[in-house]
């Protein structure tokens, strides 16, 4: 699909925006002339509902913004229903006259409107319902205003934290990267019920990973209804990609369906360059890559009501990623003394990777009684499969003359499992509610690397660069929790989680076996005071575990060329990290969190360079103690109706000390990032939107490595179309391509200087379309109150 061809679709939809007429109904709820206050009215429109409201204390109701056509409202008041079919021409006043006898009654019982944001013990909740800034969009235009989420470059993650695991209805998403980003662009907001942002994971979840969790709770699906979604996306950067996605729910009766599917195809141009100051001479090194996109995923959830306290479901993911990257490295080297250039090396080559992800869930929920037990069991599936295939070759360039170095290929099998079964218990009692349960993960990892000299067309197997490796690892887990409200002002939870641990890597080519078994304890805290409905404070603290990855302990040899390559190190060990956050809340306007990070053992990828061979060296390694404390500070603010504006800052001061002798001793500083975000309504009908985000980064510290100060500004429109089933969406990426930063660090007192720009400067266009409707059902003999209910 063509950007002319969208952009004339955008045209071409204009004229519904401006022209297309609007009008209201509006009335009283009435039993004869006398006014019944807060009636639950709802208003269909070929069988698919526009909007639920209640009469206010007096029985005034207004549903505006609506377009010509036939209607049918419905009216509900302690168990009495009516419905009147209305065709609407123009601005109608229509009263609800309820039968003589409905307003006897004494009490009226009301439930009043959730606030938007909603501090529970150990999360915020914040109820994407009540927030007009998310309406007509997906998960990731949610998350764009969700507190303490930060979405950039269509990448998430958690202010003050170094990533973010994200989940739907309490089951871990296994996706990454643009896998996930495509699976959450077919959750749409009219679809999401709340997001919660659980900054420190209570001990019912994993202990892995300093990093913060996303749980976003969908909506109850509608008896015996349907709805679906189709959408595409064009995105104009160095080179195009395009998009398109699917989306199908449904519930009849007992059962549930959900399910989508997505597709993306393009390419994206970054450039990694580095500097390295040689104490003889200066290496610089400029990668420009093109890295090409080839995705497909799919998903679908099953779940089946056996009785009223038993169900189960099944949910099951599939990604296939077919990436291919083209390098294309120069470098460049400078003789110090006199600044000539003595030689190039240019090395070419390219990386064809097929990624296949499956992720299967069956979960069986029985609830004990009425007063709040329930048992749940879940059993999870995931297996990852990533191939490799990268044939490179290496030229010298000197005095005009060029001579071949180097020609090989790089291949790779990595197969990952993982089985892993929970079960959760939750059981309040009179006194404390409590959570516990069990859970036993076997993770097994197949890696089969192979290095291979290519001369004169023919390849040749080169036994000392290849390695087959394999890893276990098995962790056996038992947790519980239990939460009081003391008074009406404090609540108390506290947590505790077991892990033991067994890790066993073999490598066949070296003959090498490592052994690792531990047991750790991870407590959590939470405390929160809540003197009165605006005020809240706050104490938590967690702590976490951080294993490796299982490339970084696979010893195999993965060369990039002749001068620089990267290895595993089998011997990597976990790291832990330590938080406590102390927390303000005043209304939904303002947050702020005084936060403490300790990491002991902390590990990473480190290049190692060696003056003397101009050597790279990128190895995994435990090197790092870092304290961090920050303050991070969220104000909100509406001061008109079509403005809302949300400031973040995040001030921190970081310290950071190495165990090895190689780097820097210990590298200490202050750092700040400062996001101004706002959204502006610029009609009365509430269908056409502005966002205009900005980002600065100062100077600062990273672990052991300083960086340089950058900015990003992004600006989004959006306009929904024909009844706001249809959403126009233009997004303007890093206007003007200035996050760019330069990271410095030190290896064996050398300096290496280094600056990438991953393409982040694009244009995006998309479109989606929503619709569905309700099953036809036959009309009970009695009053139909089942009917009714449906359309709720």
């Amino acid at each position: 699909m063509s950007f002319k061809f969208l952009w004339l679709a955008f045209f071409c939809c204009l004229p519904e925006f401006i022209f297309s007429q609007n009008y209201s109904i509006s009335g009283r709820s009435v039993e004869e002339n006398k006014a019944i206050a807060y009636a639950s009215l709802v208003l269909k429109k070929d069988s698919v509902t526009i909007s639920e409201i209640i009469s206010d204390s007096i029985g005034n109701y207004k549903f505006s913004d609506l377009t010509s056509g036939h209607y049918t409202l419905y009216g509900s008041y302690l168990g009495i229903n009516i419905q009147k079919e209305i065709n609407l021409t123009q601005n109608l006043i229509q009263n609800i006259n309820f039968p003589s006898g409905t307003n006897q009654i004494e009490e009226v019982r009301m439930t009043g409107k959730k606030a938007l944001i909603e501090r529970k013990v150990d999360r915020l909740i914040f109820n994407v319902e009540n927030s007009t800034a998310a309406a007509g969009g997906d998960v990731m235009d949610v998350l764009r205003v969700a507190p303490r989420v930060k979405v950039q470059n269509d990448q998430i993650s958690m202010v003050g934290k170094s990533g973010l695991s994200v989940m739907v209805d309490e089951r871990i998403i296994q996706l990454t990267g643009d896998d996930l980003i495509n699976y959450l662009k077919t959750i749409k907001s009219e679809n999401i019920k709340s997001i919660e942002i659980i900054t420190l994971p209570p001990s019912k979840y994993n202990a892995e990973g300093n990093s913060g969790i996303v749980n976003i709770k969908t909506k109850k699906a509608k008896s015996n209804s349907w709805n679906g979604n189709i959408s595409t996306t064009y995105k104009q950067a160095t080179y195009a990609t395009g998009s398109g996605s699917a989306s199908y729910n449904m519930k009849k009766d007992k059962i549930t369906l959900s399910s989508s599917a997505s597709y993306i195809y393009g390419s994206l141009g970054p450039t990694e360059s580095n500097k390295i100051y040689y104490p003889d001479l200066i290496w610089q090194e400029t990668n420009n890559r093109r890295d090409r996109t080839n995705s497909a995923s799919f998903n679908v959830g099953l779940d089946y009501e056996i009785s009223k306290k038993w169900s189960m479901g099944l949910v099951f993911n599939h990604a296939n990623n077919k990436p291919v990257v083209f390098d294309n490295n120069i470098s460049q080297l400078t003789d110090t003394a006199g600044n000539n250039i003595d030689s190039l090396f240019i090395t070419k080559g390219r990386n064809e990777r097929k990624r296949i992800s499956n992720q299967l869930n069956y979960h069986v929920v029985y609830l004990i009684d009425s007063v709040g037990r329930k048992l749940s069991l879940d059993y999870d599936f995931f297996n990852y499969v990533n191939d490799s295939y990268r044939p490179f070759n290496t030229i010298k360039t000197f005095s005009g003359n060029s001579v071949p170095l180097t020609s090989a290929i790089n291949k790779g099998e990595q197969n990952i499992r993982n089985n892993s079964i929970n079960i959760d218990m939750e059981h309040p009692l009179e006194w404390i509610k409590l959570n516990y349960g069990a859970r036993a993960s076997f993770i097994t990892t197949e890696n089969d690397f192979k290095y291979f000299k290519v001369n004169d067309n023919t390849t040749e197997l080169d036994i000392n660069q290849s390695n087959l490796f394999n890893y276990t690892e098995n962790t056996q887990s038992l947790y519980f929790s239990g939460y009081k409200k003391i008074a009406d002002e404090w609540e108390i939870k506290l947590g505790m989680r077991m892990e033991n641990t067994q890790t066993e890597g073999i490598s066949a080519t070296l003959q090498e076996r490592n052994k690792m078994k531990f047991t750790k304890f991870f407590p959590t805290l939470y405390v929160v005071y809540t003197p009165n409905k605006d005020n809240s404070l706050s104490i938590n603290y967690g702590r976490r575990i951080q294993r490796p990855s299982y490339n970084f302990l696979n010893p195999f040899r993965w060369i990039t060329s002749p001068y620089m390559y990267s290895e595993g190190n089998p011997f990597l060990q976990p790291s832990f990290t330590d938080n406590i956050e102390l927390g303000y809340s005043y209304k939904n306007n303002y947050n702020t969190n005084l936060y403490f990070t300790y990491i002991d053992k902390g590990f990473g990828q480190v290049t190692f360079l060696d003056s003397s061979t101009n050597i790279q060296r990128i190895y995994p390694i435990n090197y790092l103690v870092n304290k961090t404390i920050g303050l991070n500070q969220t104000f909100s603010i509406n001061p008109v109706s079509w403005l809302s504006a949300n400031l973040i800052v995040d001030i921190y001061y970081s310290y950071a000390k190495s165990e090895i002798e190689a780097l820097l001793p210990s590298l200490k500083g202050w750092n700040g990032e400062f996001t101004f975000n706002t959204d502006i309504i610029f009609n009365k009908n509430k269908t056409f939107f502005a966002n205009i985000n900005f980002l600065y980064v100062t100077a600062g510290t990273l672990g052991l490595d300083k960086n340089t100060a950058y900015n990003q500004l992004d600006i989004s429109l959006k306009m929904l179309l024909l009844n706001k089933k249809l959403v126009l969406s233009l997004h303007l990426n890093d206007m003007l391509s200035s996050n760019r930063p330069t990271y410095t660090t030190y290896t064996n007192s050398i300096k290496n200087s280094i600056t990438n720009y991953y393409d982040d400067r694009f244009v995006r266009f998309s479109m989606s379309y929503n619709f569905g409707k309700s099953f036809s059902n036959k009309m009970r003999k009695e009053k139909n109150t089942e009917e009714f209910n449906r359309v709720r």
